[in-house]
């Protein structure tokens, strides 16, 4: 019985070990996030600034075939992965849109 407890001890220590480092990742992750989107607002501003189109359909395209090659390079859902840029860049170019009614 000891030994069950000891193990089962042992597995919720490395559990919450797990959790620590997901939850330092994720906190990364934003914070990247939130430098991507630093970059982006000034890249919004300057279009805007300069009457240049908000969306770039090209760059987008390129864009979403490079987040699929990287993610099957990193052994990633390919889907899942390029749905969550997809999510980002549609996020960016709805703020790049109202930048230019704002203009």
């Amino acid at each position: 019985m000891a030994d069950t407890n000891l193990n089962l001890e042992v597995r919720l220590e490395q559990l919450e070990d797990h959790r620590r480092s997901i939850d330092n990742l994720d906190s990364a992750l934003l914070a990247i996030l939130a430098e991507r989107f630093r970059l982006t607002e000034k890249i919004g501003r300057s279009k805007a600034a300069a009457g240049v189109e908000p969306m770039d359909a090209e760059r987008e395209r390129t864009q979403l075939e490079r987040f699929r090659v990287i993610a099957s390079t990193h052994g990633l859902d390919v889907d899942v992965a390029v749905d969550v840029m997809a999510r980002i860049i549609e996020h960016v170019k709805a703020r790049h849109e109202a930048l230019q009614r704002a203009r």
